[in-house]
């Protein structure tokens, strides 16, 4: 049986072998550098966004756009590090600053990425979400779960901008996309925000829920909740957006935090092997990423790409970051890690 088996051509030139292989479209696993293909990603760099050049195309974008004719009014934010064709502010996360002029509507619609919204100027708008009426102010965040029906009406007298964020990237790159225009359909029956307006209560006949069933986290609630936090170690303060009914994460695939710098001195150094985008709530600072520096000012943009250490430091008490996280995914999956200095 032995004299069945074909035999090696061990004068057979490498090149050929891999003229064969390129032609499959396969490759020598065994030929892979072990130390290449075993050590850790590379994450790209930290970019910056800075609001002084940012918001003043926001008035050329509404020039340029009728909003009977658009989705919504989305200057969308890219990172040069990614290909031209991947539109995303880090792995995993999509940010863009969308705008709504008085008596503008963004029709609704409804998608399976999750979506949120941080307002960062303006007054008088309002997104609904499933039914719900989430007024938006200055500093609010508003959550658009995924297949939620959503729209944005104006009812104001002055522009209003906010901070999209979307989880968009990894559905897309899943190829696992779903998208549908409104009328809205029938929504859900859901719980007032009052019920959950006391910490260790919520209604009984409310079951665990993939997402928040709040939909709005206002901006003084979190400053005060804030406030109530206690400092770590470093004199920084910080708070999770949570989902009341489990405790985790506001969406299935999104996770939010609240950072509150203490003035003049840096944070302990952590890293992570989750993504995130930190806008600039209140303050200016500086934030050490990697081998990257940022100094940042209120409603600048700037990203915290994987395993890179960082610290903050704000010139002055009472800076605050928000940061939108791909935690929740890696820890799903098993492949979240955190560390911090010693």
């Amino acid at each position: 049986m032995m004299d069945d088996l074909p035999k090696r051509d061990a004068a057979a030139p490498l090149d050929e072998f891999h003229a064969a292989i390129k032609q499959s479209n396969m490759v020598a696993l065994w030929e892979w550098n072990d130390a290449r293909a075993n050590r850790p990603t590379q994450s790209e760099p930290a970019f910056h966004w800075r609001w002084r050049d940012v918001e003043p195309v926001f008035d050329q974008a509404v020039a340029a756009t009728d909003m009977n004719a658009a989705e919504r009014r989305v200057l969308q934010l890219k990172n040069p590090s990614f290909p031209a064709d991947y539109i995303s502010v880090t792995a995993n996360i999509n940010c863009g600053f969308q705008i709504l002029m008085p008596g503008e509507r963004a029709r609704p619609h409804r998608h399976n990425m999750n979506a949120l919204r941080f307002i960062v100027e303006g007054e008088g708008a309002e997104t609904v979400v499933d039914g719900k009426s989430c007024p938006m102010e200055v500093g609010d965040l508003i959550l658009t779960p995924a297949m939620t029906w959503h729209e944005h009406v104006h009812r104001g007298t002055r522009r209003v901008v906010w901070m999209d964020s979307l989880d968009s990237p990894l559905v897309r790159h899943l190829r696992c996309v779903l998208f549908e225009p409104g009328p809205a359909k029938a929504y859900p029956e859901l719980p007032a925000d009052s019920a959950f307006t006391r910490a260790g209560f919520a209604p009984p006949q409310i079951a665990a829920t993939a997402h928040s069933p709040i939909f709005r986290y206002a901006a003084a609630d979190a400053v005060a909740a804030l406030e109530a936090m206690p400092a770590a170690g470093d004199g920084s303060r910080s708070l999770r957006y949570v989902n009341p009914t489990t405790g985790g994460a506001v969406m299935s695939l999104m996770d939010c935090y609240l950072l509150q710098l203490p003035g003049g001195s840096e944070t302990r150094g952590y890293r992570t092997t989750s993504n995130a985008a930190c806008l600039v709530a209140e303050g200016e600072g500086s934030s050490s990423i990697g081998d990257e520096t940022v100094h940042w000012q209120k409603y600048d943009l700037f990203t915290l790409p994987a395993w890179q250490w960082v610290t903050h430091k704000a010139a002055r008490p009472g800076a605050r970051l928000f940061q939108v996280t791909d935690r929740e995914i890696l820890r799903r999956l098993e492949l979240l890690r955190d560390e911090v200095a010693r």
